[in-house]
């Protein structure tokens, strides 16, 4: 990739030329000297279509500052890109980021998407073998850290997101009014791991935990598909908005509330497991219409029954081998 000169940076080229000027090879001598200089400090441009490239040397990492695609990209496996401030992929742009790859993020950074964007595995291969790490780059990491990626009102159906291990975010996955696949893939350690705003994405055997919100949903049109995910360990699994998403046969356990509701409609969720088998244990579990001291407005209630009464065995990350690497 190309790194633009940047013209119109100011340089100080040093003392100025004698006024008594002897001999034209003093002349050629101060020429000389002041195009080294330029030479040698005139590099590195800003500008939002400019990749800032700052390699080591095994050219293992890669710094994106303000970066704008502007044709198909593929990055590199193996090798470390690190995002400052915004990332964004146009419309009818697609980056490609393979897995092995690493992406960490400054403060506050982001991806836009508004192309497509691939993330891991592709979806026709059979079998995950190998992570994309999305994290951030901040020492002693905590959630919040940086944006997460913000799929813009795409309409693409092209977008996927496979064997991805995606933390520390403020909102993970914030996708509107688009429908990628999120699958096979862990989402920990952020504020949201995954925001559906007018959105039918698939969102299947995906380990979500450790998150504020697991998964929240709004949009009264739209039908995401919620199935054999692993949503633990998250101070509310499913904040709820939109009462016809399909959420079926997932864990739900452990979770401080599995599931809020926030809407006036009646909401069936059907067939999930709550982490038991007591029907007042799961009623626990849930906030909705039934919780008058725990909610400020009137809203529906929650039928989670029938559920299944023992741990749904194929829900979740399915390469529990890959999960070693993940050890904190």
């Amino acid at each position: 990739m190309q790194i633009p000169v940047n013209c119109n940076k100011r340089y100080k080229i040093g003392t100025p030329l004698k006024q008594h000027i002897q001999t034209m090879k003093i002349q050629l001598i101060h020429c000389l000297l002041f195009l080294s200089i330029s030479l040698t400090i005139g590099t590195g441009c800003t500008t939002p279509d400019t990749i800032n490239h700052l390699p080591s040397e095994d050219d293992f990492e890669i710094v994106l500052e303000d970066y704008r695609l502007t044709e198909n990209e593929t990055w590199e496996p193996e090798k470390t890109y690190i995002v400052n401030r915004t990332l964004e992929i146009p419309q009818d742009i697609t980056l490609n980021i393979p897995p092995g790859t690493t992406v960490k993020f400054g403060r506050d950074a982001r991806i836009t998407v508004q192309g497509i964007l691939k993330i891991g595995t592709p979806l026709a291969q059979e079998q995950v073998n190998q992570l994309v790490h999305l994290t951030s780059d901040n020492v002693g990491p905590t959630s919040g850290d940086w944006n997460g990626i913000f799929y813009d009102h795409t309409h693409d159906l092209e977008s996927f997101i496979r064997g991805a291990v995606i933390e520390y975010a403020t909102i993970a996955l914030d996708i509107k009014t688009t429908s990628p696949t999120v699958v096979e893939s862990i989402l920990r350690l952020n504020e949201t791991a995954i925001a559906l705003d007018g959105s039918d994405a698939d969102i299947h055997h995906n380990d979500i935990l450790e998150n504020k919100i697991g998964i929240s949903t709004i949009g009264r049109q739209t039908l995401p598909h919620i199935e054999k995910n692993k949503i633990t360990k998250n101070e509310i699994g499913i904040f709820c908005e939109n009462v016809q998403s399909i959420i079926q046969h997932n864990n739900l356990n452990a979770n401080i509330f599995a599931l809020r509701l926030n809407v006036k409609f009646d909401f069936a969720i059907p067939n999930n497991w709550w982490g038991g088998a007591d029907p007042i244990e799961i009623m626990d579990t849930i906030i909705d219409g039934g919780d008058p001291g725990l909610i400020t407005k009137q809203i529906g209630t929650v039928n989670y029954e029938p559920f299944a009464e023992t741990r749904i065995a194929d829900a979740g990350f399915p390469y529990l081998t890959l999960l070693t690497e993940l050890a904190r």
